[in-house]
Order: structure tokens, then C-alpha cells, then sequence
């Protein structure tokens, strides 16, 4: 029996994009080797466990550790998505130069490094299979036919990833969705009828119908995302937002942490969403009219600061950015108030040019012709060219077709300049089991997410000055008074500003909208009998970054000679001033 040829072309493994990155084995190593370096200035801990019995892992850098909950903190977490090992490589060498680099920092603000917030789904793809898997471990039936995972993705060629295959002309029953890309081939687009395109391919992900559904790879693990599991604007129908709100360990995990440490004053989360490069909109909202999509109109402003910020300390130009419903970048915003920054880290780098060749050099032994004898030959040349009326006709060169994702173009365009075109898998027939001749090919996953193992380090060292700039426009509330000025008759008016000199509000528009977090408490420590004028309770929701201000003044008439006024910050906790009362005559003027 002859085997047909196809079946017999069996593709080289293609090397992972995070192809010498950490392993576990390394990551420990690493984390283990901050302790015994810098033991009076980190602590591994775990805030939870994976689904799968990974542990969750934080390492807290202080300057002095018995007091490192009590400052102001930033938060760091990465790899939250299995398609961004990056992000743990930014984390640890974060933590690296914090610790070795930036002491005075680390003795004003602590930090909170989260290197791998999703170990199962990273580790999913670090064997020898990149399965592009992006979410955690829970069993899901994705197709709705009471069988969980039972038709996940398959690699059929043998190549070691998971990519896509296109069918030419399908039959009816499994309609045709896309067409090649005319300006870049290996691109599949969905058709523009208005230019009168049709669809020449089914487009479908690597893998066979093993339940007999119509489906191909669509039920397989990893289908629950924790970048779309956190409760700001979470999709409840949707499968890879999981059955319901912090519904996977390891996000609820994240959520207890970030409950149980309220001094956080910013955060900085690595993955596939942008905030940073491009601003989010603050002009859309949802359904309801009521939420804002994106950022509130009333924080731009401090995006935009952050954005400049960013710019001045990184090099990254440009950014990918998926939807971020259910995003823990987007509830720590909106949910939380606390200025937040989502990043890849990295942008689509320029392919690089090939320097134009030199101008030709007379051949050795020959000797370049006198100025005289060019000055002639030019204007031999001259005197040949066609008369005006005779040239013809210079015909109007058309504009090469623009790709449909020239994003994909341009990555695609840097893996054939600079990769080696390790980021594309050509299509090569195939004689798949379920529809005949196949093609298999595509864009590797995470190509467009991981840098080459050599940029890791100038990367981190700019990710580090912008966390440190960051961490220097946080919020610094100081009062001013308090003002104290005799009445008369034993009464008294008492003033106190609250002022917040940093560059951050104390908590994000959005929340103080939402009124999703405790506000500032304020408390005169009177019976309410002896208070003439002003509220016994003040409640400020927030202070504004660079000066915003908050008044408050009473009129009393208290029984001792001074009166204590409480103020209970969630970011700085409770404090109190106690305030004296000059001594009035019987006539009520101070004595």
C-alpha cells in the first residue's frame, strides 16, 4: 500500500519563543538567592496555591522588613497569562536591581513582586510542547455537551506547536471564513465584500473532531483566563471568564492579598493588556451608560502623567492590547483605586534594513578619470537625452496593497528580517483524518509576546527606572494646622487642611465614583452637644495628586482645654493631633 507523500513530511520541532527562559528549578533558584544575598531586606512568601498545588509565591523587599506592611507599597505581578513567561523575567530582575541597586527607595516604599501568578498555565507550555495555552487548570466544558476538555487542540504535524490550519473550498456544511491575505499571503483575512472579496479557506486551530460535534480542538484545557476573571466589567457568559467572579484560586488569591495589604498606593501588572503605551479611552461606557470602558474622564489626566513617565524612562514605542473586561489591572483601578499600569513590557521591534552597499570603488590598479574628462561625459549625456515632447508619459505607480492586520504584518516582518522567521510556521500540506488535504501553518503563540532571551536585561533596567519614578509621584498627604482661634465665651473655631504635595490622588476617580473603597474619616473627639458648627464625622473620598486639598473647621465649646482630632487613613492609617486651647478671659477674649 502507498503512503501518500504527504503523510510523510514530518516538520523540525520549532524552538518555543521563551526558549532559554526560567524554569522552575531556575525561578526557585533565583528567588532563594535574593534571601541569602539581601536576607535583611527580602522575604519569600506564599499567598496561595494553584489549582494544580503550585505554590503562589511573593517576595516583600524593604528596607526594614518588621515595618515593610506599614509603608506605602507598590504591587508587581506577572505572568498572569500562559502566553507571557516574559512577565516573570521582568519580575525577577526587578526585584534583582531593587534589592541592589535602589536601597534608599526600598527604605520609603515596600514592593511586592508576584513573579508567577499563573504557574500552571506557564508551566503548560514550557515542556516540550508549546500549546499556546493562556488560562489556568480548571476542567470546563467549553462546547456545552457535558463533557469537560475532551476535544482540546492537537499537534498533528508533529512540530511541537500548537498552530492553525486552513481548508481550501470546504464543503457548504463547514462554509469557507477567510482568504489569504493579498498584500502578505501568509496572512489569512476575513473578506472585505465591499471590495468584492469572498472566502476561499476555513481557518481553524490545530487539531481533529474527536467528539463528532462539528468542532475542531474547541473543548481543551485551559480555557478559564485569570486576566479576565476579577470583577471590574466581568463577562458572565463568557467561558474563558470562568463560572463566576475570582472563581480560580489563583486570582482570589491575589484579591485576598491585595485586601489584606492596604497600603498599596500603585501597582504595575505585566501581560497582554496596555495602559501605558496608548492611554485607555475615557470617553466610552458600557450598556448602562453608567461605567465608564476604559479610564474615567476625570483620570486622564493622571494616565496621561503616567504615560509621559513611562516614555521618558522606556523605549517601548508600541504595544499589543487585548480587552480587559475581567482584568486585575482593571479592578485595581476601578474597584480599588489604585493607579495601575498594565504592560507587555516589549513592543513590535523594526525589522532591521540592510545597509545600502557602497558605492562601487575603482578596481585596484585603475585609475578614477579626471574631473575634466566626467565634466564631458556628462554633457555628452546630456546632449542625447529625448527632447521634452519626446519623453514618455511618466504613468502613475499604484500604492502596493496595505495588509488587513498590519500589526501581524510587521511581526511577521521582523521574524523573517531578524529571527530567522522563527515567529511563522510556513503552511505545508497535511492529510488530515476528518477533511482530506489540509494546510497547517501560522504565527507561533507568544512570538509576539516574549523577547529574545539577550533583551531581558536592558528591559528590566528600564522597567525598573520607571517603577522607581512611579513610585516618586505616589501620594504624600500632610496636614497643615491645625489653626486654632479664640471665639469668646469659651468657644473656639479649630481649622485643619489636608494636603496631598505627591503626583498620584490618594485613590483613582473611578473608585471615588463608584464609592468602592473606604474613604478618609476624619473625627473630632467631642460630645457632639459641645460641637457648634461643623460635622463630628468628616468623610473625604479622596485627594486629587499635586495639591489637592481638603478644609475642615469646627466651632466648639469643649469642656477641657484641648480636644483631639482622629484621622483614619486606609492608606496611612490612623493618626491623631491633639490640639490645645488657649485659655479665654470672662469676657471671652483669649488670656
Amino acid at each position: 500500500m502507498l503512503i501518500p507523500l504527504l503523510l510523510a513530511f514530518v516538520p523540525l520541532q520549532t524552538a518555543p519563543p521563551w526558549d532559554g527562559y526560567l524554569d522552575d528549578a531556575a525561578l526557585s533558584a533565583r528567588l532563594n538567592g535574593w534571601t541569602t544575598t539581601f536576607p535583611e531586606h527580602v522575604r519569600i512568601d506564599t499567598y496561595g496555591t494553584s489549582r494544580e498545588g503550585r505554590p503562589l509565591l511573593v517576595a516583600t523587599l524593604a528596607g526594614d522588613l518588621a515595618t515593610a506592611d506599614s509603608k506605602p507599597a507598590i504591587l508587581v505581578v506577572a505572568a498572569m497569562d500562559g502566553l507571557h513567561p516574559a512577565g516573570t523575567e521582568y519580575a525577577v530582575r526587578i526585584g534583582e536591581l531593587m534589592l541592589a541597586e535602589n536601597p534608599a527607595l526600598l527604605d520609603q516604599t515596600t514592593i511586592y513582586v508576584l513573579p508567577l501568578a499563573n504557574p500552571d498555565g506557564i508551566s503548560a507550555n514550557h515542556g516540550p510542547l508549546n500549546r499556546g495555552r493562556r488560562g489556568v487548570s480548571r476542567l470546563v466544558d467549553g462546547d456545552r455537551d457535558g463533557a469537560v476538555d475532551e476535544n482540546g487542540p492537537r499537534d498533528l504535524n508533529g512540530d511541537g506547536v500548537i498552530s492553525q490550519m486552513r481548508w481550501l473550498n470546504p464543503p457548504l456544511s463547514r462554509p469557507a471564513t477567510h482568504l489569504p491575505d493579498p498584500a502578505e499571503p501568509r496572512l489569512m483575512k476575513t473578506p472585505d465584500r465591499s471590495k468584492g472579496e469572498e472566502a476561499t479557506h476555513l481557518l481553524m486551530i490545530e487539531g481533529v473532531d474527536d467528539d463528532g460535534d462539528g468542532l475542531v480542538g474547541e473543548d481543551g484545557p485551559g480555557d478559564v483566563r485569570l486576566d479576565r476573571n476579577f470583577p471590574h466589567l466581568w463577562q458572565e457568559h463568557s467561558v474563558d471568564a470562568g463560572p463566576y467572579q475570582l472563581s480560580e484560586p489563583e486570582s482570589l488569591a491575589i484579591a485576598e492579598f491585595v485586601l489584606a495589604h492596604p497600603r498599596i498606593v500603585a501597582a504595575v501588572v505585566y501581560g497582554p493588556n496596555d495602559s501605558v503605551v496608548a492611554i485607555p479611552a475615557s470617553d466610552k461606557k458600557d450598556k448602562t451608560n453608567q461605567t465608564p470602558i476604559g479610564i474615567d474622564a476625570d483620570d486622564k489626566s493622571l494616565y496621561t502623567k503616567i504615560s509621559e513617565v513611562y516614555a521618558e524612562h522606556t523605549s517601548q514605542k508600541r504595544a499589543t492590547n487585548d480587552a480587559d473586561a475581567g482584568g486585575l489591572h482593571s479592578w485595581l483601578y476601578a474597584h480599588r483605586g489604585i493607579p495601575t499600569v498594565s504592560t507587555n513590557g516589549w513592543g513590535r521591534p523594526d525589522p532591521t534594513v540592510p545597509e545600502k552597499e557602497a558605492s562601487a570603488e575603482p578596481v585596484a590598479g585603475e585609475e578614477e578619470a579626471p574631473e575634466a574628462e566626467k565634466s564631458a561625459e556628462a554633457d555628452d549625456a546630456k546632449n542625447t537625452e529625448k527632447p521634452e515632447t519626446e519623453k514618455p508619459e511618466t504613468e502613475k505607480k499604484e500604492e502596493p496593497p496595505k495588509p488587513a492586520d498590519e500589526e501581524a504584518a510587521g511581526w511577521l516582518a521582523w521574524s523573517d528580517a531578524d529571527r530567522d522567521g522563527s515567529g511563522f510556521i510556513e503552511w505545508h500540506s497535511f492529510e488530515h483524518p476528518n477533511f482530506g488535504t489540509v494546510e497547517i501553518g501560522g504565527m507561533v503563540p507568544g512570538f509576539t509576546s516574549n523577547p529574545p532571551p539577550e533583551l531581558l536585561d536592558a528591559i528590566a533596567r528600564e522597567q525598573v527606572a520607571f517603577i522607581a519614578a512611579f513610585s516618586a509621584m505616589q501620594p504624600n498627604v500632610t496636614i497643615e494646622g491645625p489653626e486654632v482661634e479664640a471665639v469668646g465665651h469659651g468657644t473656639y473655631r479649630v481649622r485643619i487642611a489636608m494636603v496631598n504635595a505627591g503626583g498620584m490622588p490618594t485613590r483613582t476617580a473611578m473608585a471615588r465614583r463608584n464609592r468602592a473603597i473606604r474613604p478618609i474619616v476624619v473625627r473630632l473627639d467631642l460630645d457632639r452637644d459641645r460641637i457648634l458648627d461643623g460635622a463630628p464625622v468628616n468623610r473625604i473620598e479622596g485627594l486629587d495628586g499635586d495639591g489637592g486639598r481638603a478644609t475642615l473647621d469646627w466651632v466648639i465649646r469643649p469642656a477641657a482645654g484641648s480636644v483631639m482630632i482622629r484621622i483614619d487613613d486606609p492608606l496611612t492609617g490612623v493618626r491623631t493631633i491633639e490640639v490645645p486651647l488657649p485659655q479665654q478671659g470672662e469676657e471671652g477674649d483669649a488670656s
